[in-house]
C-alpha cells in the first residue's frame, strides 16, 4: 500500500483532538492550514487521508510538547472506538481469537500498520510492523496502536493487565510518559513493537463472549475488508452500529443525531439509496434471529426480548413474515441439518 492510498478512520483523528482540548490547545490554531475548521463527533464517522493525519499529528507533537501524547490516545481508545472490529473482539471465545481477529481485519481500522502472531517459547506474540516508512510520526503511532491493543485486551479479561509485556523498537528517552503503563512489563530497544502474553491465558475463555453475535460480526468484517476501497453507504454504517447497539436499538433521531444529521436528512439520504430505517432494522433483527436460533440455546422467548419484541408472538409473526415459517420449526430445520451433515 502507498501511503497516498490510506484512508484512516476519523474517530483516531477525534481521539487526538479530545487530548489536545485536555492540554488546552486551541483548536483552531492546530486545523489551521488544514482541511478542517474543526473537529467534532461527526468525524467519528468520517475518514482522513494520510498526509492531513501526518500533517496534525506533526503540528500536535509540536503545539503539546508532551511524549506522552502517543500514549494518552492510546488509552482513550476503548473496544467501542473501533466499530465492527471492536463488536466483534468483544464476542470472542479467548484471547486467541481475538488475536487471530487482529491480525486478519486490523488494516480495518489501523491501516498504517499490520500485526503478526507467533509463539516464541511459551508466550504468544502479537509483532505490529508497519506498511510503510511512518517516519516522523512512527512512534507516537506504534505507541498509540500498542497501548491500544492492550486496552483491548485488558477489556475483554482484565487480569490479563500484570501479564502484558510491550515492546517499543526505540530507546526510552522520555522519563515519565510511560508512567501511565507500569501495570504492565515495559521493554525497550527491540527489533520490533509487540504485545506478549503467557501462552497458557491464550485460551482463557473472555466471560462476556457470544457465539451468534461473534459470527454476525466477523461475516460484516469480512464484507467491509472486501469493499475496503469503496465508499461506503449510509445503509451499511447504520447496521454496523445497530450490531453494536443491538442490546438496545436506538431510533432513527439517535442514529441520526450520530451521523450530526437531522432524522429526516437521514430519511433522504436512505431514500436515495433506496431503503429506510425501518427496512434497515428489520434486515439487522433478521439476521440476529437466525444467528441466535442456529448458533445458541436461546429459548424463542428470550431472542424475542433481545431483539425488542415486547412479546414473543409478535417475534414470531415477524420471523414467519421473514422466512416463511415459525422460528422453532427453523431451530428444529437447522437442528436436523445439523444431524445430517455429521
Amino acid at each position: 500500500m502507498k501511503h497516498s492510498q490510506a484512508k484512516i478512520p476519523g474517530v483516531y483523528l477525534y481521539t487526538l483532538s479530545q487530548c489536545l482540548k485536555d492540554f488546552g490547545i486551541n483548536q483552531k490554531r492546530w486545523l489551521q492550514g488544514s482541511p478542517y475548521q474543526t473537529i467534532e463527533t461527526n468525524m467519528v464517522d468520517a475518514s482522513v487521508s494520510y498526509d492531513t493525519l501526518q500533517s496534525l499529528i506533526l503540528k500536535a507533537i509540536e503545539l503539546s510538547n508532551n511524549p506522552a501524547l502517543g500514549i494518552l490516545v492510546g488509552h482513550r481508545l476503548s473496544l467501542q472506538s473501533h466499530g465492527i472490529l471492536g463488536y466483534a473482539l468483544m464476542n470472542c471465545e479467548n484471547l486467541m481469537s481475538a488475536a487471530q481477529l487482529i491480525e486478519q481485519y486490523i488494516s480495518l481500522r489501523f491501516p498504517l500498520v499490520q500485526t503478526s502472531n507467533h509463539y516464541h517459547d511459551n508466550e504468544f506474540v502479537i509483532e505490529l510492523n508497519e506498511k510503510f516508512p511512518l517516519n516522523k510520526i512512527r512512534n507516537l503511532i506504534l505507541e498509540a496502536i500498542l497501548v491500544a491493543i492492550k486496552s483491548a485486551l485488558d477489556q475483554l479479561i482484565p487480569k490479563l493487565k500484570k501479564n502484558i509485556t510491550i515492546s517499543f523498537p526505540y530507546t526510552n528517552s522520555k522519563n515519565k510518559a510511560y508512567d501511565s503503563l507500569r501495570d504492565c512489563t515495559l521493554v525497550f530497544n527491540t527489533s520490533c513493537a509487540s504485545i506478549t502474553i503467557p501462552k497458557e491465558l491464550m485460551t482463557e475463555a473472555i466471560p462476556l463472549a457470544n457465539l451468534a453475535a461473534y459470527k454476525e460480526a466477523e461475516i460484516l468484517c469480512a464484507k467491509e475488508l472486501a469493499t475496503l476501497s469503496q465508499e461506503s453507504t449510509y445503509k451499511s454504517k447504520i447496521k454496523q452500529k445497530l450490531l453494536a447497539n443491538s442490546e438496545n436499538f436506538p431510533s432513527q433521531t439517535v442514529m441520526a443525531s450520530w451521523f450530526n444529521m437531522t432524522s429526516r436528512t437521514l430519511h433522504r439520504r436512505l431514500i436515495d439509496e433506496d431503503t429506510c430505517y425501518r427496512e434497515i432494522l428489520e434486515e439487522v433483527k433478521q439476521t440476529l434471529a437466525i444467528s441466535y436460533l442456529s448458533n445458541t440455546d436461546m429459548t424463542i422467548k428470550e431472542i424475542s426480548y433481545f431483539l425488542g419484541y415486547e412479546d414473543n408472538r409478535n417475534f414470531s409473526r415477524a420471523f414467519k413474515r421473514w422466512q416463511g415459517i415459525s422460528p422453532s420449526k427453523y431451530r428444529l430445520q437447522q437442528i436436523s441439518l445439523c444431524h445430517i451433515e455429521s
